[in-house]
């Protein structure tokens, strides 16, 4: 298992996790193309990585942003013929041996099957649910945010997560419009 940082050079493989990325997540949660192409390689805090397995085969995406003092796991999808495989898992271990950060991610209240399926592997994974008052500020001016919560791995505290989601609002959402 391993990330493989991409940037604009890697073509076709940065084609084909687009269109995972595309078709992985709705419009309200996630990026317009052509803005996350230009992102790719050029921020410093942002890693657009392929997800390549055990078997040395591309199975999937995984966009996080590296800040000083936290790790924030923005998108995470595995190809459909990929998943139930351990694939998910493989990764966040290796994330975890890679990292002494925190480690945030945004989840969809577990409020349906596959949004409960989705928490409880993050759960099974080490992550607790640090906030369920949080509300995601939109991709797109003038489009609509979303309720979501926050999940950690690692050392965290309502300080210090207040701090991250403060970081992740500001950098990820507002700075890169």
């Amino acid at each position: 298992m391993r990330l493989d940082v991409l940037n604009k050079r890697d073509e076709k493989v940065v084609a084909k996790l687009l269109d995972l990325y595309e078709t992985s997540f709705p419009a309200s949660e996630r990026r317009d193309r052509a803005k996350l192409t230009n992102m790719i390689g050029t921020n410093d805090s942002m890693r657009f990585c392929a997800i390549i397995d055990s078997h040395d085969q591309l199975a999937g995406l995984f966009i996080y942003w590296d800040f000083p003092q936290f790790v924030y796991g923005e998108h995470f999808a595995i190809f459909p013929e990929m998943r139930n495989h351990g694939v998910g898992r493989d990764l966040l271990g290796h994330l975890f041996a890679i990292t002494d950060k925190p480690i945030y991610i945004e989840v969809e209240p577990a409020e349906d099957e596959m949004s409960v399926r989705r928490v409880e592997f993050y759960r099974r994974n080490g992550f607790e649910t640090v906030t369920k008052d949080y509300f995601q500020p939109p991709y797109e001016n003038g489009g609509d945010g979303l309720p979501l919560w926050i999940m950690a791995h690692g050392q965290t505290d309502a300080e210090t997560t207040k701090a991250a989601v403060e970081t992740i609002i500001k950098q990820v959402y507002h700075d890169n419009y």
